[in-house]
């Protein structure tokens, strides 16, 4: 790494952990990474802490194949008990907010934790990570609000996708709908950095429908596109014929679990880059993902070892009989006018 990209990799440091965490003096935070990690992204992170009187500890997981991604090491998850901030930064593993032990800790309001999985110091430092985050969290309410109200989501693209699914009114880290747009500053809250989207468990069994996916996922590689049939909540049919449509027709067959319809997602971010990644892409505004595989994170009780997005572009999202995205556009002076 150059002298230029350490000093970037300080810099975003300090603004993670002043700003988007607000570590405070004598507090303990966890940072876990695995053996694919930039290095100079989790020590820059531990002098931050450092730097405003609080205690690091730095964790090294073993990177984790597709049917573990989620699972964190005993003495990590131990480890947790002493915790106040968790700053996950895993290169090549799942995200640990992910694990049921946080999820558990997060309901309880015993922790706060921030994801930033899966991504290179240059991810950190444009398009998303440039929103302005104070601006993106209060849409990302205003938006939270209006979808807890309702007691429909409905996804429609001109490329085939018709899916619709019922509204959770369950709170999960204090309200139905999770906002997670860069900033966990209170126990209980989430955040992923960059971010930027609203999400939330579909009511059980309800969802339904086609989805069409022509979006980057995680997990597979490649860009073609596949279709999935849903009923009650399951993946009923796999189609397509590509790459991926094999890749995720092997991983049904060795994980059951990873049919399930666990997360939808809408993406707010208006910095984010439409560049192939899916960490990237999902948080775009006007994009949706779905996710499959595990919900505890998101108050549910399906135990996968996959939680695996799948974005979808240019889609018409209702909320009841409420427009909140026309073909990929945020209808914003709509959603400014309904939510005050």
């Amino acid at each position: 790494m150059n002298r230029q990209r350490i000093i970037d990799a300080i810099d975003l440091a300090h603004r993670i952990v002043r700003q988007h965490v607000d570590v405070q003096p004598g507090e303990n935070v966890l940072i876990v990474a695995d053996p694919e990690t930039e290095m100079e992204i989790y020590l820059a992170l531990a002098g931050a802490v450092q730097s405003v009187g609080a205690e690091y500890t730095v964790s090294l997981m073993p990177t984790r194949g597709r049917d573990r991604a989620t699972y964190l090491t005993k003495p990590i998850e131990s480890a947790l008990d002493a915790t106040d901030v968790l700053i996950g930064v895993t290169k090549a593993s799942g995200a640990p907010t992910y694990a049921r032990k946080v999820a558990k800790l997060l309901k309880e309001k015993k922790i706060r934790a921030l994801s930033m999985v899966m991504r290179e110091l240059d991810n950190y430092l444009k398009g998303a990570a440039t929103a302005d985050y104070e601006e993106l969290e209060n849409l990302g309410q205003r938006v939270a609000r209006l979808w807890a109200e309702a007691s429909e989501i409905h996804i429609t693209t001109e490329r085939g996708t018709d899916f619709h699914a019922g509204v959770t009114k369950e709170p999960v880290m204090g309200q139905p709908v999770i906002v997670e747009c860069g900033l966990a500053r209170e126990p209980g809250r989430e955040a992923a950095f960059s971010d930027g989207e609203v999400s939330q468990r579909p009511l059980k069994g309800t969802a339904e429908g086609r989805l069409v996916i022509d979006g980057p996922v995680a997990g597979l590689r490649g860009l073609d596109v596949f279709e999935l049939e849903v009923k009650d909540g399951e993946v009923v049919k796999l189609s397509g014929g590509g790459n991926r449509t094999r890749q995720l027709s092997s991983v049904f067959q060795r994980l059951p679990c990873a049919k399930h319809i666990a997360e939808i997602g809408l993406g707010l971010n208006p910095e984010a880059l439409h560049n192939g990644d899916f960490e990237e892409e999902k948080k775009a505004q006007g994009n949706v993902h779905v996710a499959l595989g595990d919900d505890i994170f998101y108050g549910g009780s399906f135990g996968c070892a996959i939680h695996w997005d799948m974005v979808i572009y240019d889609a018409t999202v209702r909320l009841d009989d409420f427009v909140l995205f026309d073909k990929g556009k945020l209808q914003l002076d709509q959603v400014l006018e309904r939510s005050v």
